[in-house]
């Protein structure tokens, strides 16, 4: 089985946000795709419940829920700062 992206990302070392632990409820780890989206495996249910079916507008998809089969380029500078609220 192929790891997920989020997975990958942080067998490599990055921080990405997750609070769900992969389920596909909490859309913390999402990321941006910048090119290769061909190379991602399809929306899940899951995601497509969660996100709703704008991939094509906004690029946006749960690294929890995404696998990749060949080259992609994604956005992950939104983990990557530090963000406080408030």
């Amino acid at each position: 089985g192929e790891d997920t992206l989020l997975n990958q990302l942080k067998k490599a070392g990055k921080k990405i946000k997750s609070s769900c632990g992969g389920c596909a409820t909490c859309s913390d780890c999402m990321i941006v795709v910048k090119s290769g989206e061909m190379n991602l495996s399809a929306q899940t249910f899951e995601e497509l419940r969660l996100l709703g079916n704008v991939f094509h507008i906004t690029k946006e998809r749960l690294s929890c829920q995404t696998r990749i089969t060949g080259d992609v380029t994604i956005d992950i500078s939104a983990h990557e700062k530090n963000t406080s609220t408030g």
